[in-house]
């Protein structure tokens, strides 16, 4: 632990997030370090003419259309960040704790263009769609309070260096007359 705070201290390696949640045992509750991307999941096709001059050829009356446009008509949002799901149930005496846990980091890599047709003339037609990447464990077991352990390790998409890391700790505090 000491040597990764090094390492973010020194540059060598980036914090992506830090998530921290409370809760009451046996009580699910999410952190969430997000932001939502809206982008386009359905289109009207192009619309042709309805009606083309009797002295031009079909085919010409389409290459010199001027415009043709593919219209969104239904959307959809991605959280892209990180997100941390947690229920957690201490033992009585507080030193052992029962865990399930979800961490999970959402990147946007790109935008890709997808091919839609091709008009008359050649021209492709294509729309831009978001090609996302989602690192995630899910786990359930019991830790010591107190304890930092490693719930995860994932290579980064297009980066064959460098991995990203899912670390955890869970702090118990017992209220009443528990000791």
């Amino acid at each position: 632990w000491t040597k990764i705070q090094q390492m973010i201290e020194h540059g060598e390696a980036t914090l992506a997030a830090n998530l921290s949640v409370r809760a009451e045992p046996g009580v699910r509750a999410v952190a969430e370090s997000i932001e939502e991307l809206r982008y386009a999941t359905e289109f009207t096709p192009p619309q042709l003419p309805e009606s083309v001059p009797k002295d031009v050829k079909p085919g010409e009356a389409l290459k010199n259309w001027p415009h043709v446009g593919i219209v969104p008509t239904a959307f959809e949002t991605r959280k892209v960040g990180a997100t941390l799901e947690l229920e957690a149930t201490p033992s009585t005496d507080g030193k052992w704790v029962a865990v399930s846990v979800v961490p999970q980091h959402v990147r946007l890599l790109r935008f890709t263009k997808t091919d839609a047709g091709v008009l008359a003339s050649g021209a492709h037609l294509s729309v831009e769609q978001p090609y996302f990447s989602t690192l995630k464990s899910t786990l359930n077991m019991h830790i010591r309070a107190d304890q930092r352990i490693l719930l995860g390790m994932h290579k980064l998409p297009n980066d064959e260096t460098s991995v990203e890391l899912f670390l955890f700790r869970v702090r118990t505090q017992l209220t009443g007359n528990t000791k």
